[in-house]
């Protein structure tokens, strides 16, 4: 690629990694990686050297030198990390690593680090692996011959891997081995390098020992090719480097997003359960109203009862004397039929509204008896336990079915008697079969006329029984329609209590969960960016 094209790429791997930091600060991943990769741009090229334990990382880095400016032996030498740069010679403790300024030719297009055994539990690997590795242009992975890729060395590749490093294979120490065993050995690592990082990659079988004295072919070609790299590709592998860490980054930024995405969603799935509790209370209860309403029918149908039998008493020819004296109908019927049909009525009525009332009270228990079984809201988000306890604590049945009776009561006095203002249920009723016993004895009046008794008596009680029917009928259709409107009237005022208690704290984590998807997709499509600028 052109030098032209190399600075434009360049221009936009930087536009992309200062997006990258934008969109991570919302996250919980730590973008300082990000921003050394962004510094690094301007930076030397890094060439990390990694490895176990007496794998020969030292004694690689100093044939590549040719010159000793690390120490080595037959023990572990390298302790911590070490950073060799150009400069005067000096060193001075950086954080967590070492600095060696030397003042090596080759250190001034280079910079060098050589680590501590990747299967070292020390302090430093910390560093290593969230400093250093994320810097690396690349990696020389070393491995010794005597113990060829180990599994400690292949879940260090897979970090690798990870941050999108480019890596050449070191085999170490190939004097050990015979011309048969070094072909299997370099075809065993090759093959086990190949199946974790996805890709065949450069590989080296040297000895630094014998490269130190000048007579290693392996180290001569690595070192040819460390060198054509910085010549050549230094900074195409230095944006690539820079672009792994911000798909690196990214991936890690979705995985943060999706996982509170998915805990914000687990705390819906609460706000989704209290709804479908409400929606099947709402379908038990007015279910279950029905038989309710069959009890303040009973009323009805019982006066009905009277008012047939009082009727086929009374409207007979053998009382003809009763039925001129209308007043004394007019009493008789009140005594015998209507009794006290609207005390009773009002307490049905009220009966009925108080269940309605309990039912909400039944709602909040249950209600709670969900919360405490569901899982806890994400941190930071108050639990929705207090807001029910307490509405259960200030709830009132008997308050709720007044309220409701009041309503009842209007919608009854609303249909039968518009004019009788503040009547209660029963009131109501009495004055619905008073004006029916004034239409009885109006109807029964009639049947007086000369000659007309006998074949007119009995269709007049008919029509007297109908009358009273379809007047009962009316006003039971007038109380069960007010009931009816009671009901949708308390449904409506318990759905606003109930979702008051959490509506708003469930919006808002709605509300949350589509904000962290659309941050997940934006840095999924940054993501993707990278990945075809890499490509």
């Amino acid at each position: 690629m052109r030098l032209e094209g190399l600075e434009g790429k360049r221009a936009r791997v930087r536009a992309l990694l200062a997006q990258g930091l934008e969109a991570l600060a919302r996250t919980p991943v730590d973008p300082a990686p990000l921003r050394q990769a962004l510094l690094d741009l301007e930076g030397p090229f890094l060439l990390v050297v990694v490895g176990e334990f007496n794998s020969g990382k030292s004694s690689l880095v100093n044939a590549l030198l040719g010159e000793d400016l690390l120490p080595e032996g037959p023990t572990p030498t390298t302790d911590r990390i070490q950073l060799l740069e150009y400069g005067e010679e000096g060193r001075e403790e950086g954080e967590g690593f070492l600095r060696l300024r030397k003042p090596h030719p080759l250190l001034r297009t280079l910079a060098l680090v050589d680590t501590p055994g990747t299967n070292a539990l020390l302090e430093h690997h910390e560093v290593l692996t969230r400093t250093f590795l994320p810097r690396a242009d690349l990696i020389l992975f070393v491995t010794s011959a005597d113990r060829p890729l180990t599994r400690s060395e292949a879940e260090f590749l897979r970090l690798i891997r990870d941050w999108g490093k480019k890596v050449v294979l070191v085999v170490n120490k190939a004097d050990l081995l015979s011309e048969e065993d070094r072909e299997a050995v370099a075809r065993y690592v090759a093959e086990g390098a190949r199946a974790v990082l996805g890709e065949e990659v450069p590989l080296f079988l040297v000895s630094a020992r014998r490269g130190k004295e000048g007579r290693d072919e392996g180290l001569l070609r690595l070192r040819d090719h460390v060198a054509e790299v910085i010549a050549m590709k230094a900074l195409p592998l230095k944006l690539s480097a820079a672009l792994g860490v911000l798909r690196r980054l990214l991936v890690e930024g979705e995985g943060a997003l999706e996982a509170e995405a998915e805990e914000v969603g687990q705390a819906l799935a609460t706000c989704e359960a209290l709804e479908d509790l409400l929606r099947r209370h709402v379908a038990r209860v007015r279910r279950d109203f029905a038989g309710q309403v069959a009890l303040v029918e009973r009323v009805f149908r019982e006066v009905e009862e009277r008012g047939h039998r009082f009727l086929d008493e009374t409207v007979r020819l053998g009382r003809l004397p009763d039925l001129l004296n209308a007043k004394a109908f007019r009493e008789s019927f009140l005594k015998e039929v209507v009794q006290d049909a609207g005390a009773r009525l009002e307490r049905a009525v009220g009966e009925a509204l108080r269940w309605l009332a309990r039912r909400e009270e039944e709602l909040l228990l249950d209600a709670l008896t969900l919360l405490k079984e569901a899982r806890p809201l994400p941190k930071g988000e108050e639990p929705l336990l207090a807001p029910l306890e307490e509405a259960l604590a200030r709830f009132r049945p008997e308050e709720e079915a007044a309220r409701l009776s009041g309503l009842a009561q209007e919608a009854v006095v609303r249909t039968l008697a518009g004019g009788v203002g503040g009547l209660g249920l029963g009131a109501a009723l009495t004055l619905v079969l008073k004006g029916l016993v004034a239409d009885l004895t109006g109807l029964l009046a009639g049947f007086f006329v000369a000659f007309l008794a006998l074949s007119v008596l009995p269709r007049r009680k008919e029509r007297a029984k109908r009358l009273l029917s379809q007047g009962l009928e009316e006003a039971y259709a007038a109380v069960r329609r007010a009931l009816e409107e009671a009901l949708e009237e308390g449904f409506a005022r318990q759905e606003e209590r109930f979702r008051g208690l959490y509506r708003d704290r469930c919006e808002a984590l709605a509300e949350r969960r589509h904000e962290l998807r659309a941050r997940k997709e934006a840095l999924r499509r940054l993501r993707e960016e990278a990945e075809a600028l890499v490509a």
